[in-house]
């Protein structure tokens, strides 16, 4: 039984869902996920090792930045060369070495956080500081949706990828 909010997902377990997405998506496959996670844990020392800033990735490995700075494969803790851009990490805000909001790619018009220290870690449009929900709800309510866009100082698009991207 909910207390009427539905289903709830940890920030946590948000937030290490999308980065192995995020790894899935560069074409990572989930047998090299799975045993890079454990070594992280074990030999590491971090239980929620994905959450971690110091994680990378090329496409073809997980990689770690050890405590010497370098860049290191996790299976086998061999050196990389060159400096590795993870465009996943474009996603993900670090506060204290780990992840501390998230932004939702797919709210393309708009700039959608998920952030356990502002709106309860519910979907809030970043620049004005107000949940998906809110907006959402007073269109699905019957306002018309430029009414809303202005009350909200958002673009009519910027409602309508709400709308569409809530659903």
């Amino acid at each position: 039984m909910t207390d009427g909010r539905g289903l709830t997902v940890p920030f946590a377990a948000l937030a290490e869902g999308f980065i192995i997405e995020s790894f899935r998506r560069v074409g990572l496959p989930m047998a090299r996920i799975r045993p890079a996670i454990e070594v992280l844990r074990k030999e590491i020392g971090l239980e929620h090792a994905l959450l971690s800033e110091r994680l990378q990735t090329d496409g073809a490995e997980i990689l770690y930045r050890n405590g010497e700075n370098e860049l290191v494969v996790v299976r086998n803790h061999q050196g990389v060369f060159n400096e590795v851009v993870a465009e996943f990490l474009q996603h993900i805000t670090y506060r204290g070495g780990f992840a501390e909001a998230v932004r939702l790619p797919a709210f393309e018009a708009v700039e959608v956080v998920v952030d356990p220290h502002r709106n309860a870690g519910q979907p809030t449009v970043d620049r004005i500081g107000v949940r998906v929900e809110d907006i959402v709800s007073r269109v699905r309510g019957g306002e018309p949706m430029e009414d809303v866009a202005d009350d909200f100082g958002l673009r009519r698009a910027e409602v309508k990828s709400l709308i569409l991207k809530a659903a």
